[in-house]
């Protein structure tokens, strides 16, 4: 009598049967990760100088904490443990998908594709781990639990460098660095929506690892990779990623009211990297409602003075002032607020909470293949894509302007990654790969920064620099504001580059702790949180 099956949970030697059961846990593993969006987003963006604390979080302490870089171990957000929940879970994911292509369970290519993707979504987790601690532990043995992290004689942190180190060897390593080709049953409709761009994409991470780890053209090579696919451009059967939002087509501007709307349609396909959603009947729920509505939500955070007159600072081609991308802060109520995630939310509605966790797209993408080309003694190219594109720079200043042969220009002329043809000619007629790339400001309509009225001393610092305020005007509240400033603090071992941002945000708020906070994070054993399971 007491040996009777459960019948609402199975044991471990009935599991990982077949490629439902291969599938079913590629979809547990990303549905734990989204536990994690809340954490990602306050960790990234309020440490860092676009995102503040309101009044209505005055008695949240975990959240003053994060925001003044004063954080105690016990707090909820510097918590590890969640991470390590989902990387436990990956390292069984992983144990068990080798088990079952050995027993022939699923097939090479099945295998190939699941474990390349747990693999891939495992490094980016200890990326971001290393980001927040500096010092983890890497912890790859498939029967390890989180419990057991508490005991730091078995498991030993080791450097932010060293975890580099290994995260670049075991992703390189992964079999597939595509994205899940169609045909896949995982590629399928959840919920309404389509599941291609629920999962993390390969190239982005081992670009990311090598810009880390200051592999330039390692990190270039595999952005490029991804930037060359995703898009396809209809007049000329030509792939390559971010047709629309950098492509030079005058009735596709970015639109954050519509794209932050999780609409998958052709700009969105065009646009987003990896975003997952969240419906209004499933868990986790959406968190950033809470966060950021003040209408049907409890306003705890708030764009910051210092990223509205980032935007306001701006000036368009037609000398009127402003940044149209400003429209990432709503005002309602007479407050500021974060409306890209807010999209699809109305206070009249409180249960239809559906929104996004945005976790890539490609303006990041371009920026940061931008940022290791500059590194990489490109400056005039990542210059061309910061700007008004590859076509402007390159074009031979000396062409006629009526009916130019532009066989010889309009052209990198580089090795790869860096071999760009954006030629548009018709005598004789040309069209390259990258003709209608328009640069990250010259598609929204902003002036260019003359870099070279200051000569090319330190030109890599000032292009850097103008990548990373370019990014906050167009990353903003993404999750990615405290990894730029970070990275490239430590790259320059320059502590003030970040402690001055942080500085900034909090000045122009009036804040009078603005100076004690500066003081913390000229030291860089500050800009990590403390690590306690």
């Amino acid at each position: 009598m007491l040996d009777v099956a459960p019948e609402t949970t199975i044991d471990a030697g009935q599991a990982y049967q077949n490629i439902f059961d291969a599938d079913a846990a590629v979809i547990g593993v990303y549905g734990k990760f989204m536990n994690l969006a809340e954490r990602h987003i306050i960790l990234n963006e309020l440490r860092a100088d676009l995102l503040n604390v309101t009044p209505n979080a005055a008695g949240n302490s975990d959240l003053l904490q994060i925001n003044y870089h004063s954080v105690l171990p016990e707090n909820n957000y510097a918590n590890p443990r969640p991470y390590y929940e989902v990387i436990i879970n990956c390292n069984d994911v992983l144990h068990n998908f080798n088990k079952m292509v050995k027993e022939n369970k699923i097939t090479r290519d099945e295998y190939n594709h699941r474990y390349s993707d747990i693999m891939a979504l495992r490094s980016w987790l200890y990326l971001q781990l290393g980001i927040q601690y500096g010092r983890v532990p890497y912890i790859t043995d498939p029967l390890a639990q989180v419990v057991d992290l508490t005991d730091q004689s078995k498991f030993q942190r080791i450097e932010f460098e060293v975890l580099l180190d290994s995260l670049i060897a075991v992703t390189e390593r992964i079999p597939y660095k595509e994205v899940y080709p169609t045909g896949s049953s995982l590629v399928t409709n959840i919920g309404g929506f389509g599941t291609q761009k629920f999962f993390v994409n390969k190239r982005l991470v081992l670009g990311d690892l090598h810009l880390w780890k200051g592999n330039y053209t390692q990190a270039a090579t595999n952005y490029r990779a991804l930037l060359e696919t995703g898009a396809t451009d209809a007049s000329r059967g030509n792939r390559y990623f971010d047709q629309y939002r950098v492509s030079g087509f005058s009735t596709a501007v970015f639109n954050h009211a519509a794209d932050f709307a999780g609409i998958q349609n052709s700009f969105y396909n065009n646009e987003w990297i990896w975003d997952l959603p969240f419906t209004a009947n499933t868990t986790p729920s959406n968190p950033f409602i809470r966060l950021f509505a003040n209408a049907g939500g409890s306003y705890l955070l708030k764009p910051s003075q210092a990223a509205i007159d980032k935007w306001a600072g701006e000036t368009n081609n037609n000398l009127t002032p402003g940044d149209s991308r400003g429209t990432a802060v709503r005002y309602q109520l007479g407050q500021p607020v974060v409306g890209k995630y807010l999209q699809n939310f109305s206070a009249a509605q409180p249960f239809e909470n559906r929104g996004n966790w945005f976790l890539a797209r490609a303006s990041l993408l371009h920026l940061r293949f931008a940022e290791a080309a500059n590194r990489d003694g490109h400056s005039k190219l990542a210059l061309a894509l910061l700007q008004n594109g590859i076509k402007a720079a390159y074009t031979d200043p000396s062409l006629p302007t009526l009916n130019p042969d532009v066989t010889h220009s309009q052209q990198t002329f580089l090795p790869a990654p860096y071999n760009f043809d954006a030629r548009q000619g018709d005598f004789p007629s040309f069209r390259g790969d990258w003709y209608r790339n328009a640069g990250i400001r010259g598609k929204v309509g902003l002036q260019n920064i003359n870099f070279y009225a200051q000569g090319t001393e330190n030109l890599v610092n000032r292009v850097e620099d103008a990548l990373i305020h370019e990014a906050a005007l167009e990353l903003a509240f993404e999750g990615h504001r405290w990894q730029d400033l970070l990275r490239i603090a430590r790259r320059r071992k320059d502590p003030a580059f970040l402690a001055d941002k942080v500085y900034e945000k909090l000045v122009k708020a009036n804040d009078p702790r603005a100076q004690e906070v500066r003081a913390r994070l000229v030291d860089p054993n500050n800009w990590y949180l403390p690590f306690k399971m």
